[in-house]
């Protein structure tokens, strides 16, 4: 026993209290750094609490949906009109040439809708992300961006047509039941629209614009601005008896004129 006591050996006493401060410090720190932390949180919800969005009422978002549904409505609206017109205007073998002749139309103008959809996020988002900026720089160059290159799609878009449409009208109608008259009156209607494409990609790009800004009176008022025009171009045009400019072919050249009359109304807006 005398042994073992003797080889046990007494801490330094001054050792031991530095320890134990050393520990208390270190305690007392991580419950300082816990506190800090609470702090930040607290700070977050209440910077969370202050963003939060908050949802609009029923009725402003039936004031904002009904209006916003003139960019999908323009090109179908000025095709009614067009089928309207012809059919009280012209003959049956005009009429019977414009329904495949409008279905091809329409049914190509969807496929650059997709471009719409990104021009409002993408406007929306500058917008937001320039509250505090008066020039708003970032969202003039967005939009102009946009419209370039919805000018270039439309451009590509309406050439694609134009060679094509036989080919298309051929598939609609039928081969083995296609009448001269008629297939040549819908394909004269179809190569004319085309014309219009880069017109109405862009005044689909600028309405959807409008909406990531969140004015829903332009678009409306350019609707009916080109629906006007392309009334009284059918007025016009549809009674003519020549095969380019009366008929089918009137109601095109109505529609075309309508929209790069609602495109210069747009790019003066």
């Amino acid at each position: 026993n005398s042994m073992v006591v003797e080889n046990l050996e007494v801490p330094d006493a001054s050792l031991v209290v530095n320890q134990i401060i050393d520990g208390n410090a270190a305690i007392d720190l991580s419950f300082e750094e816990l506190q800090d932390l609470e702090k930040i949180e607290e700070a977050n919800s209440v910077l969370d609490k202050e963003e939060e969005i908050e949802a609009p009422p029923l009725s402003k978002i039936i004031k904002f949906a009904i209006p916003a549904i003139g960019v999908w409505l323009c090109s179908p609206l000025l095709s009614l009109i067009d089928t309207s017109s012809v059919g009280l205007l012209s003959g049956t073998i005009q009429q019977a040439a414009l329904n495949p002749a409008v279905a091809v139309t329409d049914y190509t103008a969807l496929l650059v809708a997709f471009m719409y959809t990104a021009t409002t996020n993408l406007v929306a988002a500058s917008i937001e992300s320039e509250k505090s900026v008066e020039s708003k720089s970032n969202t003039k160059k967005t939009l102009i961006q946009s419209l370039q290159l919805s000018g270039f799609v439309g451009l590509g878009l309406g050439s694609i047509l134009s060679l094509c449409a036989p080919l298309l009208l051929k598939a609609i109608i039928g081969n083995d039941t296609i009448d001269p008259a008629v297939f040549s009156a819908a394909l004269k209607y179809v190569r004319i629209r085309a014309l219009g494409f880069p017109a109405a990609t862009i005044i689909g790009s600028a309405q959807s614009a409008c909406l990531g800004m969140q004015d829903i009176k332009s678009p409306m008022y350019v609707l009916l601005a080109a629906a006007v025009v392309n009334f009284f171009g059918d007025m016009l045009f549809v009674p003519n008896t020549n095969a380019w400019i009366g008929g089918a072919a009137g109601a095109a050249w109505a529609t075309v004129f309508s929209q790069y009359a609602a495109l210069g109304l747009f790019l003066k807006w």
